[in-house]
């Protein structure tokens, strides 16, 4: 009989541990440094939005947040490595629109599915492109563009950053609105695309911003419209797309934090209320707002319902675009 009472008494031990034990883990969380990945190359836009993250981030939680660059296919190297990390809450992946809906799109081989095997936990930014083209040119206006485009189908070229790149989706975004062809000449890179088009090289291109409005300002470049939902207070007088004529060709990009399928919803609890807090932090806006970037204010299941109707929308414009990645 005691022994049977002994075996009773662990059994039930185990039971409560068992029970109490992911609450218990989620109190004490975080109890060691975590590590936000960035599944693109250090220095640039989601860099850049994803160090501030962590600076904030670890003076929230108190403790280290570390960043780590896993660049590589489109974002899907990053994101994999998420996917299959220890669902604790320790290993965040910065994602964007690319990563979770786009990359589905785009591959023929994905070896994860964002959907499933990773979890939304809170929104960061949404940000959004602007139409530009080499101040020689003589499109002053989108009309004008489109009205040439259409004259002289495949003779207007445009620059990306890359193939399946939201400037590259953009313009395949326009081109299915306005009903035009244009060519598109892929770089690899942002920079390398400004670049040619400043010479004049290449007529037209999507680029972010921050990287146009010192060429705008000087002369080099002229904006033709927005493509996001909104004007930019950097550009007050360019017009969106939809205030140009084409409301089906706004397409604006989005990042957010994800952590592996099956972290504790006390953990990811926890992680939204402070990403929640630290992406309305006056400082925070003001930064982001210089780059033309405006906080999303989407909270785990909110964002995830949001993301989950981003996919065929993105998966949609990747089809338009003809895009496909290996």
């Amino acid at each position: 009989m005691k022994n049977w009472n002994k075996k009773l008494v662990a059994a039930a031990a185990a039971a409560c541990a068992f029970l109490i034990g992911p609450q218990a883990r989620a109190q004490d969380f975080p109890s060691h440094s975590l590590t936000l990945v960035v599944p693109f190359a250090a220095a640039g836009i989601s860099d850049n939005q994803s160090r501030l993250l962590a600076r904030k981030l670890a003076d929230v939680l108190g403790q280290p947040v570390v960043v780590e660059n896993r660049p590589g296919a489109s974002g899907m190297i990053g994101a994999e490595a998420v996917a299959h990390a220890k669902p604790d809450g320790y290993t965040l992946l910065y994602g964007t629109h690319g990563t979770q809906a786009a990359n589905l799109a785009l591959f023929d081989n994905a070896r994860i599915d964002p959907s499933k095997d990773l979890r939304a936990v809170h929104s960061l930014f949404r940000q959004s492109t602007v139409l530009v083209v080499n101040a020689a040119t003589p499109y002053h206006s989108l009309s004008d563009l489109v009205r040439a485009a259409k004259q002289r189908p495949g003779a207007v070229n445009y620059a990306s950053a890359g193939s399946g790149t939201q400037t590259h989706l953009a313009a395949a975004k326009l081109q299915s609105a306005a009903g035009i062809s244009m060519t598109h000449v892929p770089y690899k890179g942002a920079g390398p695309a400004l670049s040619d088009v400043l010479a004049g090289n290449v007529e037209i291109m999507f680029s972010y911003p921050e990287s146009v409005s010192q060429h705008i300002q000087a002369g080099k470049l002229r904006a033709l419209a927005v493509a996001g939902s909104s004007r930019l207070d950097a550009m007050p007088t360019v017009p969106t797309m939809a205030e140009a004529g084409y409301p089906d060709a706004a397409l604006e990009g989005w990042s957010g934090v994800f952590v592996p399928a099956g972290t504790p919803d006390a953990v990811v609890a926890k992680l939204a209320r402070a990403i929640g807090q630290i992406t309305q932090a006056p400082d925070v806006v003001a930064a982001m707002a210089a780059i033309s970037s405006f906080p999303m204010g989407l909270s785990d299941r909110k964002f995830q319902s949001f993301v989950e109707q981003e996919v065929p929308r993105w998966k949609a414009v990747v089809r338009q675009s003809g895009a496909r990645l290996e």
